[in-house]
């Protein structure tokens, strides 16, 4: 998903997800929603743990392990080198602060997204999930 994905654009393929969904059997979508249930994101959270803690918290919460893993030894880097004097570890600092500000502007797009991309991966998926 790109942050600079249009609004319009993540809705037309949330509404053809759901008339997917409407096709289903009932037994289909019961499937279905079970698995929705385990892979929905809520934006509201993942805006909290983004504006609440440093170090990337919020890419667990989408199963991005190794975006986490990677921001957050940057940000203890930089944090160790700014300790002990050296002023250019604050590039690292900036760097993450950019990477961030797109997510800190719009964090209802991630998660929608991550969880649209979840529910098609399932739909192309379903003729071995979904069928017994």
């Amino acid at each position: 998903m790109r942050i600079t994905q249009p609004w319009q654009e993540l809705e037309t393929q949330e509404a053809l997800l759901r008339d997917q969904v409407n096709g289903l059997t009932p037994s289909q979508k019961k499937r279905y929603f079970a698995e929705q249930i385990r892979q929905l994101k809520d934006p509201d959270t993942y805006a909290v743990l983004n504006w609440a803690f440093l170090g990337g918290f919020h890419h667990l919460y989408l199963r991005k392990y190794r975006l986490f893993i990677v921001e957050c030894t940057l940000l203890v880097i930089a944090i160790i080198g700014l300790v002990m004097g050296q002023p250019y570890f604050a590039l690292i600092l900036v760097g993450l602060v950019l990477f961030e500000l797109p997510q800190l502007f719009w964090p209802k797009k991630l998660p929608g997204s991550t969880t649209t991309m979840y529910h098609a991966q399932f739909m192309n998926t379903s003729a071995t999930v979904i069928n017994p």
